[in-house]
This record gives structure tokens, sequence and C-alpha cells, in this order.
């Protein structure tokens, strides 16, 4: 008897958090999207309004989360995502879209509570383009050559760590996007970063890391509309927790203008079996950054970038860490366990509220 009731306790106790973490909330239709009101949000995760600055609302706590009215901006400690419904006003009160609260302010201000996580030994890394297909080219790089130096680069520092590394090419030969996404589905307990670099008028540059769209909104780097639910959309609450992690270290670590983290169906997102992200680590385009892309050290940044960050992932979200060495390898600055908090408070160039001229996305 006593051990049933111990039993019960535990069930009650997973439970309970599971509600706290989860939340439960009133919903109002707007214009046919379910809204929760942002108070409620606010109050389940002891945020507290501050004093605005024109049209930005911030609240803070824990996390300091700031929005606007109309707008799909929303800034997590200073690191900039992309809602897939704007903000709304409705009867007074803010309002956000269920489906943001469910796919992005759950796992990011909560990651240990995600749904599907498992345990994590195998890290897929996938070098975008190759062969034929360079990518983007510009004076100062070839996107193809720059994703292979900073996956191969990626791939000594995760094994330092202890990870089996999986790439979908480790020299410049040509795959096609299914033959990619097929490597990774082969790989049980692992996640998948595809490593790219961008491409557009000659102002745009930073950084941008894309998840797939969650199932039944639009995305606008898309090339249908189609709102079906896909195979990656199983690990959403995993995807933006990856992305956060690694988005906001590369943030950080490079100083680089922040373009944040949005929502997308791209091929390699789509039929993804595993959690995946997909990199763009800055414009070759540009010519600041494009030569910056080009050299070992800033090519080096955006690899240790992108280690930590997994680290802090499998740290936070996973059920397991690694065996063998938790440390990633620095050129100075900070040194010994790398933090394993999914994002820090730490801002990058890009202060709330501020934009930079976009580019054109590839498709």
């Amino acid at each position: 008897m006593k051990q049933c009731l111990i039993l019960a306790l535990a069930l009650v106790v997973c439970l309970l958090g599971r509600v706290c973490a989860q939340g439960v909330y009133n919903t109002e239709s707007i214009d046919g999207i379910e809204y929760v009101r942002l108070s409620e949000v606010c109050r389940n995760y002891k945020l507290d309004p501050v004093a605005a600055r024109g049209s930005m609302v911030t609240y803070q706590g824990t996390h300091r989360v700031s929005l606007r009215n109309n707008h799909q901006d929303f800034y997590v400690n200073n690191y900039r995502y992309v809602l897939s419904y704007p903000i709304r006003s409705y009867a007074g009160q803010l309002m956000i879209s269920s489906t943001d609260v469910r796919k992005l302010v759950d796992p990011v201000l909560r990651p240990q509570f995600s749904n599907n996580a498992g345990t994590l030994h195998t890290v897929v890394i996938d070098p975008g383009h190759g062969g034929h297909d360079a990518g983007a080219v510009s004076p100062y790089a070839r996107e193809k050559d720059c994703n292979l130096a900073v996956a191969l680069k990626l791939r000594k520092m995760l094994q330092d760590c202890g990870y089996r590394v999986v790439m979908t090419r480790d020299k410049d030969v040509f795959l096609t996007l299914q033959q990619r996404v097929a490597i990774a589905n082969r790989c049980p307990n692992s996640i998948f970063v595809s490593i790219h670099h961008n491409s557009g008028r000659r102002a745009a540059e930073g950084i941008e890391t894309f998840t797939l769209a969650p199932h039944g909104t639009t995305s606008p780097f898309a090339r249908t509309r189609r709102m079906a639910d896909l195979a990656g959309n199983d690990q959403d609450s995993e995807n933006i927790a990856l992305a956060t992690a690694i988005h906001s270290r590369a943030i950080k670590s490079t100083n680089a203008t922040d373009r944040g983290i949005q929502r997308a169906r791209f091929s390699v997102l789509c039929t993804i079996e595993r959690p995946a992200i997909l990199f763009e680590g800055g414009f070759v385009s540009h010519p600041e950054e494009g030569r910056l892309i080009s050299g070992a050290k800033y090519q080096e940044k955006l690899a240790r970038s992108i280690c930590e960050g997994i680290v802090g992932y499998s740290s936070v979200v996973c059920r397991n860490r690694p065996k063998g060495n938790s440390r990633v390898a620095t050129n100075g600055g900070s040194k010994g366990r790398v933090r394993t908090s999914i994002s820090g408070s730490s801002m990058g160039k890009t202060t709330i509220g501020s934009r930079k001229q976009r580019g054109n996305k590839r498709g």
C-alpha cells in the first residue's frame, strides 16, 4: 500500500509539473485563429510588466520578453523570434496565438518539459550544397566551401565532447535534399543540423536560424502554401529548443546582426524524423561579412557556437549527457564547461526593435 501511495504521489507531481509547464488558458477566436491572453501566459511564467518604450511591451522575470501589437517579432532575452501569427489586441487585452504558446513560448521558456525529447548520441551535420551546386557565390566566398569548412571544424569539436558524428558529405560532392534527409532518418537518437550561408542585397547581413513551420500555419519561406502536418512537425518543441540553443550562442559569439529564429518549409526540414534546424551563418554577398565567413577564425567561431548550443540543448532537453569530454575547446575567452542553459541573457548587436535591411532569401 505504501508503495502504491508513493507511485500515485509521483504521478500527481509529474502531472502538476506538466500542467504548470504548458499552462491552461482561456481562448478566443480572432479571424479564425485561436488566441489566448498574453497576461495569462505571463502570469504562468511569473513575468511582470515593465515600463514600455514606445510601442514595445516588455515583461521581466526569469526571462525578459518583448513584443509589439500587430507584429510577429517576439524577443526572449533580447534574441529575436518570428511568431507564426501576429500579436493582436482584443477587448483591451494583448493576445498571442495558442499555436505560438505551444510551439514557441513553452519550449523556449521551459525546454526541460519537452514531451518527445529522448537520448542524444549522434549529431548529423549537413554541409549544404556541394559539387556542381555552389550555393551562394560572391567575390568573397563560395557558400559550399564555407559550409563544409564550418562542418569539419564542428565535427572535431563534437567528437571531443563524446558525440558520434555523421556527415552527409565530408568533401565537395553533390547530394539531393532527400538523400541528406535519408541519412539523418537512418540515425536513431540524433539531431540534424544543416549548415548554410546566405546571399542577398549588398547591405543584407546577419545570422538566422530556421525550424519547420508548425502544422496549420503558413510560411513566407515556402515554395507552396501547404499547411499539412509533416513528419518534421513531430519534433516542433525540440526543433525550437535546438534552434534557440545554437542561435543565441552564435549571435553572442560573433556579435552579428540577429535576423532571428524563423519558420520555414525547406525540403530538408519537412520530412525529417529527428529534431532539425537549418542554420544560416551570414551573408557571403556582404563585403565585410563575406570576407569574415571565408576566414578560418570566423568559421571556428561559428563551429564552436553550434557545438556549445548542442551541448546546452542536450543537457537541458535530453535525458542523457554524452560520454567523454563535455568541454569545448576555446581560444581564450570563457574556459571550462559550456553553459547548459538554452539561451543566455546577453544581447547581440541588434537591440530590441531595430531591424536591418532584409536580403532575398534563397529557396
